[in-house]
């Protein structure tokens, strides 16, 4: 064999190499984008991506349990109120429990899910607890006058029916003696409860889902 064919040999065993080199590339650029996609999909916050295809009927109310779980008798299950939880925890549960999972949660106009730890969820708790102490002062408020009142008529008693005497014993001054104020009056200078502010109640969340959770891809 002389030079020119060990040269032809050698170009096309280059070339040939050359081939499977561009081969395994492109399969190695295939993979790597399904790499980034699986680890992307596993990464992504999959709250966001659930969804009820077949929203349930039954009664949340009628349901026993708390807050964060219920058991239907319907259906024989455990319903899960995922914005009872914190983000973690329900996106702990979905991990968990996906394609068994029964759930209910409210949320927004933009799609995403309202949690206990997220604004919305801390705000509410926070207005439910100002709410109940703003009842709860004017009620101590209200009894607090109730009782002044009821003291001051008593202390007032004693008077009226001293007055009375004196104006029986001197009939010509009758006209000069002023009657003791009514219980009444007297409340027109009591000073009125003290008032906490105006409590603003925040409209519902937009939408409220229950029923067997799927995880969109």
């Amino acid at each position: 064999m002389g030079y020119r064919d060990d040269v032809a040999a050698l170009t096309a065993r280059h070339e040939a190499l050359a081939a499977q080199v561009a081969e395994r590339d492109r399969e190695l650029a295939a993979s790597k984008a399904a790499l980034d996609a699986a680890a992307a999909r596993a990464n992504r916050p999959i709250l966001d991506s659930i969804r009820v295809a077949a929203p349930c009927k039954e009664s949340w109310d009628d349901m026993v349990g708390d807050d964060r779980v219920r058991h239907c008798a319907g259906c024989d299950k455990d319903v899960f109120n995922l914005s009872a939880l914190t983000r973690d925890e329900a996106e702990a549960l979905i991990r968990e429990r996906v394609g068994n999972l029964c759930g209910r949660y409210y949320q927004r106009a933009d799609g995403t899910i309202i949690t206990s730890d997220c604004t919305v969820g801390i705000s509410q708790r926070r207005r439910r607890r100002v709410m109940a102490a703003g009842f709860a002062a004017l009620f101590a408020s209200a009894g607090g006058l109730a009782m002044a009142l009821s003291r001051r008529s008593a202390e007032l008693e004693p008077l009226a029916l001293e007055t009375a005497t004196r104006i029986d014993a001197v009939p010509s001054q009758v006209s000069q003696v002023e009657p003791p104020p009514a219980a009444h009056e007297f409340a027109k200078h009591m000073r009125p409860p003290t008032t906490l502010g105006h409590v603003h109640v925040a409209p519902q969340p937009v939408q409220k889902t229950m029923g067997e959770i799927e995880v969109m891809p």
